[in-house]
């Protein structure tokens, strides 16, 4: 959802006269609150598309039907599955503009050795040249920018648990160990080993006097609970106390955020804090969030990226691109992120 901001602004920038309604999940919806360029928002349970059961049955048909009666002049898929292509399809709209669709006017090829961000804009870009909007010039990724909009009640419900950790604004990084784990699949792979986030973690407060926040959703709260005990003095562990829009307030007002590849890594940057993301199975040109904030670490071993393809069966008897990435190379990262202006 937030690769997909850049290419949600072509859209309202680009057809200046159309509603943009956005069809999303409960599980994601939180990252379109407050976006401007969004009209309207429909949210669907996530169980409607990825876990369909005999009780989703009827919750997709009037989902359905509330689609069908507002008679949309279009739909842009930005996530490439074939139960939402089908569901669209029962929608009765009869533009859709996706991703390596059959109608190839009416597609984009989804180039896993190409940047998210590129490819859904360019979605985009067909969609508003295709119904007659504005001409745009095609970007560089680093002029993208990923969006999410904190307002006044998740700001205030930060600084009241800033207030009781006697944590205050810029005074400590913010990390996620975890990650990796989402109503449609679980993947840990992209995990770095919580022993030496714990070794990381140590040497931040010894070096930079800054405190560490261990952040997370539930699914996280086992790493975040090792490196708690190994980490001691100067670690507060809010994993699974908060919902995502104040964890989004409470990394707003980190330092640092140090992320695996997974949410958090792309939230930091939506918000404008500097972020380090920790690369192995996936491919750091290819999901690295653009921007000067933005800050990389990865073997960048030739086998790699091979998450998309065929990382199902890693080619060695361990996962190298994670277990051999070291903390000092992980350091050296934190090291210029926290010096970026």
């Amino acid at each position: 959802m937030v690769i997909a901001t850049p290419a949600i602004q072509r859209l309202h920038e680009g057809l200046t006269d159309a509603r943009i309604d956005l069809l999303t999940t409960n599980w994601t919806a939180p990252a379109a609150v407050g976006n401007p360029c969004i009209d309207n928002m429909i949210t669907a349970n996530s169980n409607v598309f990825f876990s369909p059961s005999i009780g989703s049955i009827i919750p997709a048909i009037q989902l359905i039907r509330l689609i069908r009666q507002r008679r949309y002049d279009a739909a842009v898929l930005f996530h490439s599955h074939p139960v939402i292509e089908r569901f669209i399809l029962l929608t009765g709209i009869k533009k859709r503009f996706c991703f390596d669709g059959m109608n190839n006017s009416r597609s984009i090829h989804l180039d896993e050795k190409r940047h998210s961000a590129i490819t859904a804009w360019e979605l985009a870009d067909l969609t508003v040249r295709s119904l007659g909007g504005k001409e745009a010039e095609y970007p560089f990724l680093e002029n993208l920018r990923y969006s999410w909009y904190i307002d006044k009640s998740d700001s205030e419900k930060a600084d009241i648990i800033l207030q009781k950790t006697g944590l205050k604004g810029k005074d400590f990084v913010a990390v996620f160990p975890g990650g990796g784990v989402n109503p449609n699949s679980s993947e840990n792979v992209r995990r770095w080993a919580q022993e030496k986030y714990a070794e990381l973690v140590q040497n931040i407060i010894k070096e930079s006097a800054l405190k560490v926040v261990l952040m997370g959703s539930e699914t996280d709260l086992e790493p975040t609970l090792f490196i708690t005990r190994e980490a001691g003095i100067g670690v507060v562990n809010l994993c699974g106390k908060q919902d995502i829009r104040t964890t989004a307030a409470i990394m707003k007002k980190s330092k640092l955020v140090i992320s695996n590849d997974s949410g958090p890594m792309h939230i930091a940057a939506a918000i404008g804090t500097p972020v380090v993301g920790i690369f192995g199975p996936t491919g750091v040109k290819l999901k690295l969030p653009p921007g000067e904030k933005s800050f990389s670490v990865s073997l960048g071993l030739p086998c790699s990226p091979c998450y998309f393809s065929a990382f199902k069966a890693c080619i060695f008897d361990r996962i190298r691109c994670m277990d051999e990435l070291t903390v000092d190379k992980v350091m050296e990262a934190v090291r210029r992120a926290l010096d970026a202006k």
